[in-house]
């Protein structure tokens, strides 16, 4: 019985129209019926009457049968069937015993139609399915056949196989459908959650799994196939990646419910389990050797999206893929600043034309040069919204190069206010605030030795001092102030001693006249 499926139109009762309590001879006389009236096949007739003379397989009949169903009841039921009116044969289940129900019920697996509740009743009917009752009903009967009795092992162990059975039978009626993983998965989601031990739903998931096999063998080795693809060189990765996220999709249409039943039983779904692992083994080469972030990243998110069942699978895919998007925004960050990098590394060694141009159009592509090269770069750099703190740090690092290995604090303060001053993108609050302190410095620095240069020069000296109060701050610009008060002192001293120089050379021309 393993390797068949449940039609009750074909069980031996009804190809010899006999009954529970039909004995040895009668089961001969109506297997002679049978053959004169043609309705079935000599082979079918002849199989019927060996399966209802031999006591073993007749249990095997009497519990595929429509067992504790009247003689009336049985020509309603069959009838039903005969004529195709399964709705009214569904119906007609609702009130019936258990046993006769199911076999019935996996019947009508056969034409669900895309409807889930004949399934649903079916798992359901086997919970409810009473081992005594039934005992007692087929050895009542059998000893009015002159048939031995059976005890309880040899009927649990005769259920057990017509469980079997009827789920393999189940499982065909889904896999006949438009949809099969998408309504199985239907039937294990609800299943799971309101009774996740049922005996038929790890028997009807089972013989789903075991139909699944062949397409999933095929699935697997085009999975295969997509991974030699990429391990080419030159392979069009873009391609590549999509055909497997495919092939992902189209094994989680068909393995979905599976996963599903083994997550809730603990378990962790083995096929699935080794295409995630082969995959991710070329998302770990993608990345690390080869330094292919976004498309490791795209399969990563694509094997998430598919085995999130796969519990201890997930969690280590939401870590790569957390990891490869930082990696993938890294990449894309580097690639874009590199023409800003090449332009800073090009005007060290163009100081004098740096100088010159900012000198003459500040840091702007007001002339063609190196200053243009990098506020250009600069601005592509950070014409993509986000954080755009490195390329202004990239900049930085030019003027600190310039000011600390060249000893040119005017060129170095003149970037780095050109910095401050782009309006296009700004960096982080921080940087800002570092950019600011550091344009103070130099141009301190830059000052301090024309200040020097005029020392002795109270005219020179204080409009250099205004100068560098505009961009002074804490100390520096107290002692700015400081500097610039006594400077103010020492012009009014000079000019005090003019006016007094002056009245006395007017008063020598009044009286000598």
């Amino acid at each position: 019985m393993d390797n068949q499926t449940q039609s009750i139109l074909e069980n031996a009762f009804h190809i010899l129209k006999a009954n529970y309590t039909s004995s040895h001879p009668e089961v001969t006389d109506l297997a002679d019926d049978a053959e004169f009236e043609e309705t079935f096949s000599l082979p079918q007739i002849q199989r019927a009457q060996q399966n209802l003379l031999a006591p073993l397989a007749r249990l095997e009949m009497e519990i595929s049968w429509l067992p504790e169903l009247s003689d009336e009841q049985i020509s309603s039921i069959t009838a039903l069937m005969v004529s195709g009116d399964y709705s009214n044969l569904f119906g007609a289940t609702e009130h019936l015993p258990e046993l006769a129900k199911s076999n019935i019920l996996s019947h009508l697996t056969q034409f669900s139609r895309g409807s889930n509740d004949v399934f649903h009743k079916l798992i359901k009917t086997w919970e409810e399915v009473d081992i005594s009752e039934t005992l007692d009903f087929l050895n009542e009967n059998r000893s009015k056949a002159g048939f031995p009795n059976i005890d309880t092992a040899q009927l649990e162990g005769a259920l057990r196989r017509l469980m079997t059975m009827q789920a393999k039978t189940a499982a065909i009626g889904v896999w006949a459908l438009e949809k099969p993983g998408e309504t199985m998965d239907q039937i294990v989601e609800y299943e799971v959650n309101r009774d996740p031990s049922s005996p038929f739903l790890a028997q009807f998931v089972r013989q789903y799994d075991l139909l699944s096999e062949p397409d999933l063998a095929t699935l697997n080795n085009q999975i295969d196939d997509v991974i030699k693809s990429a391990e080419q060189e030159g392979a069009n990765l873009n391609i590549i990646v999509d055909a497997a996220s495919e092939l992902l999709v189209k094994w989680d249409e068909i393995n979905q419910p599976v996963q599903v039943y083994e997550q809730q039983q603990g378990h962790e779904e083995g096929r699935s389990k080794r295409v995630y692992e082969k995959l991710r083994q070329l998302c770990l080469t993608l990345a690390n050797e080869r330094g292919e972030y976004d498309h490791a990243k795209r399969l990563s998110a694509a094997l998430l999206h598919t085995f999130p069942e796969l519990e201890s699978v997930a969690e280590v895919l939401r870590g790569d893929v957390a990891q490869l998007e930082t990696l993938v925004e890294q990449k894309q960050q580097s690639e874009q600043l590199e023409p800003l990098v090449a332009a800073c590394e090009a005007a060290k060694s163009q100081l004098p034309k740096v100088k010159r141009d900012l000198a003459k159009s500040s840091f702007s592509t007001a002339r063609r040069g190196p200053v243009t090269d990098i506020y250009s770069a600069l601005v592509s750099a950070t014409s993509q919204p986000g954080d755009h703190t490195v390329a202004f740090l990239i900049i930085r690092d030019l003027a600190l190069f310039i000011n600390n290995e060249r000893n040119d604090p005017e060129t170095a303060f003149g970037i780095i206010n050109g910095l401050i001053h782009f309006t296009r993108a700004a960096p982080s609050a921080e940087v800002r605030e570092k950019l600011d302190e550091e344009r103070a410095v130099l141009h301190r620095n830059w000052k301090m030795e024309e200040l020097e240069r005029n020392r002795g020069n109270v005219s020179g000296m204080s409009r250099v001092v205004d100068e560098m109060l505009v961009y002074a701050r804490g100390n520096d610009k107290l002692e700015l102030v400081q500097l610039k008060e006594k400077i103010t002192q020492k012009k009014n001293e000079k000019i005090g001693y003019w006016v007094v120089i002056g009245g006395i050379i007017l008063l020598l021309i009044i009286f000598g006249g």
